[in-house]
């Protein structure tokens, strides 16, 4: 008798479920998390910019600055919504300023970097994460690679052009190929540009 009461009931609970569209799917949350990481990977392309940058290196023991005025080209590849890979290349145009002074030497730096970053309606704010190699030449090539590091921001002008500044940190130790033997120094570039996204 119990068996048959609990078996109608169920029945009943059932069929009432059925009649009045109790139906739950429950592939929907799953479906949805699916299109949004299909959606994020698929918002990859290639860019390419050009900037105008300002490098400095400082000695802090000899107390001098070297600075000079650069152009940077870059290259790089969108793969995820948050992540890229990039290359960049710069290098000084003219003289560099040695302590006020202008000298017919040149700075150069060839990096590549990863590229974490979040975007903000039109504003994407971005790390950068990588390895140099950058030089000195002042008549005789000093060379170092190191680990170097960014922050930036860039601004979507249309939907291919975006405009960017950053800050890099090119190298920062004790000594740069014997110019400089153990003293504390560094090399900084500040960027302006425009990229184009493909």
């Amino acid at each position: 008798m119990k068996i048959k009461l609990i078996t109608t009931t169920l029945y009943i609970l059932f069929s009432n479920l059925a009649f009045a569209g109790g139906n739950i799917d429950l592939l929907e949350p799953e479906i949805a998390i699916a299109e949004n990481l299909e959606q994020a990977i698929s918002e990859n392309y290639f860019y390419t910019g050009l900037a105008y940058s300002y490098m400095k290196m400082n000695d802090d023991t000899l107390n001098t600055d070297i600075t000079g005025n650069a152009i940077s080209i870059l290259a790089g590849y969108k793969f995820y919504r948050y992540l890229s890979l990039e290359g960049r290349y710069s290098t000084t145009l003219g003289d560099v300023n040695v302590d006020n002074i202008d000298k017919d030497w040149d700075i150069t730096n060839l990096a590549l970097y990863l590229k974490p970053q979040y975007s903000l309606n039109e504003l994407t704010l971005y790390g950068l994460l990588g390895y140099g190699h950058t030089t000195l030449d002042n008549g005789t090539k000093h060379s170092e690679n190191a680990f170097q590091w960014g922050l930036g921001a860039n601004f979507s002008a249309t939907e291919d052009i975006e405009v960017f500044i950053d800050y890099t940190r090119l190298y920062d130790d004790n000594g740069f190929d014997s110019l400089s033997t153990d003293n504390d120094t560094c090399f900084d570039s500040v960027n302006v540009g425009i990229s184009y996204n493909f």
